[in-house]
């Protein structure tokens, strides 16, 4: 294998291909990065056997050939050289980098021994790359916690005209939901959240007016297609909760407040709220919000958000880091808050954009 580059076109590539080396491995290749050239057309590939990413660029005086080198020693060499042109040539199971007056060698393992990088079987969904940015909003719900496997996932549901994207911890739940042209081909899949935030990554670092979704062969991958970025993910196997339940149907009481003096509001009472639940403590009354926290050996505070307030009278604790979450998310100047019941769940809304709510599940006072 031989092919030049310009450094400044490889380096961002191989950087981000690298994120995905498989970490404190047992397995050496798979902290290798797969260089490939077929053609004109550079492959760069990695994997952690979660997520593999792929990624094709061209390059000039090209010669057909592969290797894997450990992508740390890799990124960092080529991120030294500075902006110049690059060779990179492999002979049996060494890299040859050449560039000015530096000659470096990096010793790898044969490709063959490479993962394979599960890549689609079937036509897949096309949507927008700012529906997959929409995701943005909902993936701080999904549990971080690895003891259930299903809450870590963010549930990827396309029917007819419509796709749905949730996250719950069980604690609280994150629902976007984006119009789709009509006729869109079924889809449907618990995605790891840490697949969602590469994608996001990959988005922000490349031009990709499209992104496309597809199942693998065995359809226990997704693969996602953006430009010539090819992200394949594992997908995780379970029955995710039956979120549309979770929705309270019945609201008692509406709180409409402007955004960023609920936000400071709920920041000022997460300061007095040590203790382990986190409590802060919401009372409706007419044309205004109360938040109330306090901890033995802090003290306590109490405060006061104007708003239009109807319904019934309530007092409904939350956990602050909660409430703070779907706040903070909110996209536009103005908050909903429906009620449901002092220990039932509560919605939190977006006013002026549809398709977006977080339930957050209250706290029971002793």
């Amino acid at each position: 294998m031989k092919f030049t580059i310009l450094q400044q076109d490889l380096l961002p590539v191989l950087q981000s291909v690298s994120r995905s080396v498989g970490v404190r491995s047992n397995l050496p290749i798979l902290d290798n990065i797969l260089l490939s050239v077929e053609g004109k057309k550079l492959k760069l590939a990695a994997t952690n056997l979660e997520i593999g990413v792929i990624k094709f660029l061209p390059v000039l005086m090209a010669a057909d050939g592969e290797i894997t080198v450990p992508a740390k020693t890799l990124v960092e060499l080529v991120s030294g050289l500075g902006q110049s042109e690059v060779t990179l040539e492999s002979a049996q199971e060494v890299l040859t980098v050449q560039s000015g007056k530096l000659k470096a060698s990096i010793n790898g393992i044969t490709a063959s021994e490479f993962p394979a990088i599960p890549l689609s079987a079937e036509k897949g969904v096309s949507l927008p790359k700012e529906v997959i940015l929409r995701s943005a909003q909902i993936l701080f719900a999904a549990a971080v916690d690895e003891g259930r496997p299903v809450l870590t996932g963010v549930f990827t549901d396309v029917t007819d005209s419509k796709l749905d994207f949730v996250a719950t911890d069980g604690f609280r739940l994150a629902h976007r939901r984006v119009n789709l042209p009509g006729g869109t081909t079924k889809f449907r899949s618990l995605v790891p959240r840490r697949t969602f935030e590469e994608i996001l990554r990959i988005i922000s670092e490349q031009e990709v007016d499209e992104v496309s979704l597809s199942a693998s062969e065995n359809q226990n991958q997704i693969i996602f297609t953006l430009g010539q970025t090819i992200v394949s993910s594992r997908l995780i196997e379970g029955t995710f909760p039956a979120w549309e339940k979770i929705i309270p149907q019945t609201i008692v009481g509406r709180a409409l407040i402007d955004k960023d003096q609920l936000l400071k509001a709920v920041k000022l009472a997460a300061i007095f709220a040590k203790n382990e639940a986190h409590i802060v403590v919401l009372n409706t009354k007419k044309g205004f919000l109360t938040l109330k926290s306090s901890a033995k050996e802090l003290g306590s505070q109490e405060n006061e958000v104007e708003g239009e307030i109807e319904g019934e009278e309530l007092q409904i604790a939350f956990n602050t880091k909660f409430l703070q979450d779907a706040v903070s998310n909110i996209p536009t100047s103005q908050v909903m808050m429906e009620f449901s019941g002092t220990l039932s769940a509560s919605l939190i809304k977006p006013i002026g954009e549809e398709g977006l709510e977080y339930i957050v599940m209250p706290v029971r006072l002793s």
